[in-house]
């Protein structure tokens, strides 16, 4: 385990946005970390799942390099892990097969690439994600866990638990699904949603990736009939509260 940074003064790393790269071959995480610390990042390194939760409780990375195969376990237990909380994770293995890919998005992964790879290439997808992402501001009432019936939608947590057993969501799936549940009974048309959610203005009538989204979130909270998120045709969604339905906030 090793760090690597720039020397400069705290007020300028300040803003400097934190990845953590986890993986057990040290000339390559070299390599990553002098060229994201060159490009005014701020790194750190860990060799194994159990370095990698100590550095990421203490660094609080706002991204995570994980890769698959770990001496200690497999990087995608480690992913889902990290799903709980606001980091945005990329998976970066030399596991081409298509099941690792499709199990590491289920996991949690909001992007695989296969190594080898690009260094520019890699920056370009992180700073994609960094700048798409970010949080949904919300105020104090909304914070409170969303309960209905036997979901629960915890902000704070950033977890979902359905029928008391907890529910795995990407980052953007959880802050979806949270945005359409805070806001029931109104259609969002996707530009909307891609505003709200993506942080973007400039839609091109990209439906599927809103499509897509919506199809994983159903899936994941047993909503495949549409009873809670509603497509409206030709418009686009809503969160449906019928006759009796309410969303309440948890004591």
């Amino acid at each position: 385990m090793y760090l690597l940074k720039e020397e400069s003064c705290p007020a300028m790393e300040v803003n400097k946005k934190k990845i953590l790269v986890v993986d057990d071959d040290p000339a390559l995480v070299k390599l990553i970390c002098r060229f994201f610390n060159y490009n005014n990042y701020l790194t750190e390194y860990a060799e194994d799942g159990k370095q990698a939760r100590q550095i990421f409780r203490k660094f609080k990375p706002d991204l995570v390099i994980l890769d698959i195969n770990l001496p200690d376990e497999t990087g995608l237990n480690l992913c889902q892990e990290i799903r709980k909380t606001d980091a945005i994770i990329i998976m970066l293995s030399s596991m081409q097969d298509t099941n690792y890919i499709l199990e590491a998005f289920e996991r949690g992964a909001d992007d695989y690439i296969i190594k080898p790879f690009n260094l520019q290439i890699l920056k370009a997808k992180i700073e994609a994600l960094l700048r798409r992402y970010k949080p949904l501001s919300t105020n104090n009432t909304n914070r409170k866990p969303l309960v209905l019936d036997q979901l629960i939608i915890d902000f704070c947590r950033r977890e979902v638990i359905l029928d008391g057993t907890s529910v795995t969501l990407t980052a953007l799936e959880f802050d979806l699904l949270h945005f359409l549940a805070t806001n029931p009974n109104r259609v969002w048309d996707r530009a909307e949603l891609i505003v709200a959610i993506w942080n973007r203005d400039d839609y091109t009538g990209d439906d599927r990736k809103v499509d897509i989204h919506i199809g994983r979130i159903r899936k994941k909270i047993g909503d495949l009939d549409g009873r809670l998120i509603k497509t409206i045709w030709g418009r686009g969604y809503m969160f449906e509260l019928a006759n009796g339905d309410k969303v309440k906030l948890a004591d």
